[in-house]
């Protein structure tokens, strides 16, 4: 019961922080704009008719290509709105719930009872998951809905969506709490996270590059030094493309079109090249890696956090 009352207060304070409202408030305003677009045949009407664009890009054999339209669900918004701008939000709002826990004054009474500090720790960082995990199900949900009612494309796959951001989420939050833990700063938590986000995001677009130039590999040293990096790190871009297949969603490459001219048509291919090797990882592999490292820092960060001095 104390375990679980510890998660329930970290979402309670969660609940105190602005941001929280902010990114329902982005939710909806996403919802609602969403809602006022529409898809036909050869056009896309925009606040209920009021302007029209015509365009032939979703349309196939007279029908609206439902793949596209989760295409743009699952990749445009879904990955843009929740996956990055919600993520930074969350990582803002979470990153000051463990150096408040570990104030004086503050932390005595909670160390006072009787739960081992293992127990504390994790209550705090499974309620940072819970308070991004409710804002993953109302964005998912909602444009799920809007989605399937308004745009004719239901895609169960893109529920998927929902486990797959707060994984990511969880991927970015372990470094927060061990740099909290460490430095008993919120705004080192934030910064930190945030670089080793771009840094995370940078080792798979280094891999990305081999397959897109592969006489690169010629520098064997950097290649393979890449490769145990890319290893090692959390595949925070694999999610995308995972929930891409899982809602059965159109390739980006796809939607763009056909390449005006050959300079663009071998930027198209080498870049496809990179995407179909994206594909062939497995997600087993790509979220399995990726745990492990999550769980590594995690039990880094437990045990510094026990071995606090308070």
């Amino acid at each position: 019961m104390q375990f679980w009352a510890l998660i329930v207060d970290s979402f309670r304070e969660s609940l105190d922080r602005k941001i929280f409202w902010v990114m329902l408030l982005i939710t909806l305003v996403v919802a609602a704009a969403m809602f006022c677009v529409g898809f036909q045949p050869g056009r896309i009407d925009i606040l209920f008719g009021t302007w029209s664009i015509a365009t032939d890009k979703f349309t196939l054999a007279g029908k609206i290509r439902p793949d596209f339209l989760a295409g743009i669900a699952t990749e445009w918004i879904m990955d843009n709105i929740l996956g990055w701008l919600a993520i930074i939000l969350a990582v803002i709002a979470t990153a000051g719930f463990l150096p408040s826990l570990m104030e004086r004054g503050v932390v005595e009474v909670v160390l006072s009872k009787p739960l081992p500090r293992w127990k504390v720790f994790l209550g705090k960082y499974i309620g940072s998951l819970m308070f991004f995990a409710v804002h993953a199900v109302i964005f998912v949900v909602l444009t799920f809905f809007v989605v399937g009612f308004r745009w004719g494309a239901w895609v169960p796959g893109y529920l998927l969506g929902i486990p797959l951001t707060v994984l990511l989420f969880s991927f970015l939050y372990c470094v927060s709490a061990l740099v909290a833990v460490t430095t008993r700063s919120g705004v080192a938590a934030i910064l930190i996270t945030l670089g080793a986000w771009v840094g995370f995001a940078g080792i798979q677009s280094l891999g990305d590059a081999f397959e897109m130039y592969p006489e690169w590999k010629d520098s064997r040293m950097i290649y393979e030094t890449s490769r145990v990096m890319r290893w090692v790190v959390p595949k925070t871009q694999d999610l995308t493309y995972i929930a891409r297949e899982w809602s059965g969603a159109a390739s980006p490459l796809e939607m763009l079109g056909e390449p005006k001219d050959q300079k663009d048509r071998e930027m198209l291919d080498r870049a496809s090249q990179a995407e179909n090797a994206r594909l062939e990882i497995h997600p087993v592999y790509s979220i399995g890696t990726s745990l492990l490292f999550e769980a590594a820092v995690v039990l880094l960060a437990m045990w510094k956090f026990s071995r606090q001095d308070y």
